[in-house]
């Protein structure tokens, strides 16, 4: 059986990816654009500080929610499971209110007292005005995570891959629209882009009969919130892990955060296109066999995967390592960015791809342990994971700079790969002992 799971599960993942290509490829135009239009600035800096920052709530309350709701998904009925995803999507809602005040009054707080001498960023309410922007945007981003997880529940893959891609289509035509180089057109095109997201997820989903907003389930999310409070803790932690480095980022100088975000531009979209690949895939069939007590066929599917996983990651972070300098020029070097910038985004694009292997090997693991229902060990180990890369990376900033930033998230990212394996081997180990295979 594990082997012809295998080839399903490698299966997915090739068309999930094959989908991915035209998103990729907007996404990829919208950056060139923006490089363009921007190039390593101090606006650009206010954006995407204003984009990770918005987006921390969500990470820490949806993506959780999200995680532990296709495991629930799975066995149910159409019926039953509308009326769960309906659940959960009032609860979202409902919890994103409730956590965006208090997060708009804390975290201007927080990057002054972080950042009190970068007064460009943060100067005349520029961050907060951007997060106001970006509203709609985090209530919309929250409820899609939700959607797409219900389709992924019923492996249905296809919108993951494809509808990401009215995103930066959307950022292309706002910038596009505005030829200045104005904030306004970035924050414009990033709510815009969400908001037609959801709208296409919520017709699928209303067409397959499995979303419904009235009679909706309260007391079966009950165990989804239980298995997701660990999570959510873990959540927190995570979601620092860009800002950390961003903060670090900012004590360099203006267009340093700019510069750590194109130099993770390819990374980030061999990541999107893999991880993302593997981590939708796997998770629903990991739950599929230890829901009918399969722990040894599931140990081994695991084994097989993480196997897979890791060849890959060395093979494609390798081949795109030989080829960051010439990547970074072609993509970005005119305009406003200059072939200095270029230099110094393509040594950070190589340190960054030093990690692909280690965190697809960590989101093998990580669904493994969702599966198995054991989110307090992944809390604790992201906890760990975070405070090596927060130090490392302070350490290395201190003589690498830039680069120095991304090393030491890479570094960190290789030890936490081995924390979750390790955890994934004693967690099976301990269920398969006199279990059916």
């Amino acid at each position: 059986m594990t082997p012809s799971r295998t080839r399903a599960i490698l299966s997915s993942t090739v068309l999930f990816s094959a989908l991915s290509f035209l998103p990729k490829v907007l996404a990829i135009a919208k950056d060139m654009v923006v490089a363009l239009r921007f190039g390593a600035a101090q606006t650009l800096d206010v954006y995407l500080m204003a984009f990770v920052l918005i987006g921390v709530p969500v990470s820490i309350i949806v993506v959780a929610i999200q995680t532990t709701l296709i495991p629930a998904l799975v066995n149910k009925d159409v019926n039953t499971a509308a009326g769960l995803l309906g659940g959960a999507i009032k609860l979202v809602a409902g919890l994103l209110a409730l956590a965006l005040p208090a997060w708009l009054v804390l975290f201007p707080i927080a990057f002054g007292l972080l950042n009190p001498g970068n007064a460009e960023v943060s100067g005349n309410g520029r961050l907060l005005v951007a997060c106001l922007w970006l509203i709609p945007y985090y209530f919309s981003n929250g409820v899609n995570l939700l959607l797409y997880g219900a389709l992924q529940s019923r492996k249905v893959f296809w919108p993951n891959a494809v509808l990401p891609g009215l995103f930066p289509l959307a950022i292309l035509v706002a910038v596009w629209l505005k030829p200045e180089a104005d904030i306004r057109s970035l924050l414009l095109g990033t709510v815009v882009g969400s908001v037609l997201e959801g709208f296409m997820l919520f017709v699928i989903l209303r067409r397959a009969g499995l979303l419904r907003l009235r009679q909706t389930s309260g007391s079966a999310l009950v165990p989804v919130v239980r298995l997701a409070l660990p999570l959510m803790a873990g959540g927190l932690i995570a979601s620092l892990s860009p800002l950390i480095e961003q903060l670090i980022a900012v004590r360099l100088g203006a267009g340093a955060v700019s510069l750590l975000s194109y130099g993770n531009k390819a990374p980030a979209a061999l990541n999107s296109i893999l991880l993302t690949a593997i981590g939708i895939v796997v998770l629903p069939h990991f739950a599929e066999l230890l829901a009918q007590q399969q722990w040894r066929s599931c140990r081994a599917l695991y084994l097989r995967l993480s196997a897979i996983a890791l060849g890959v990651g060395i093979l494609v972070a390798a081949g795109a390592a030989v080829v960051a300098e010439p990547i970074i020029h072609l993509l970005f070097v005119r305009g406003a960015f200059t072939a200095t910038d270029g230099i110094s985004a393509a040594a950070v694009m190589s340190v960054y791809l030093m990690q692909l292997p280690f965190v697809l090997v960590a989101m093998v693991s990580m669904r493994a342990l969702v599966a198995m229902g054991c989110t307090q060990t992944m809390t604790w180990i992201t906890s760990i994971q975070l405070m090596l890369a927060a130090g490392l990376a302070y350490s290395f900033s201190i003589q690498h700079g830039v680069v120095g930033v991304a090393a030491g998230t890479a570094v960190a990212s290789l030890c936490g790969a081995t924390f979750f394996c390790a955890a994934v081997w004693y967690w099976f180990d301990q269920h398969s002992r006199n279990m059916p295979t």
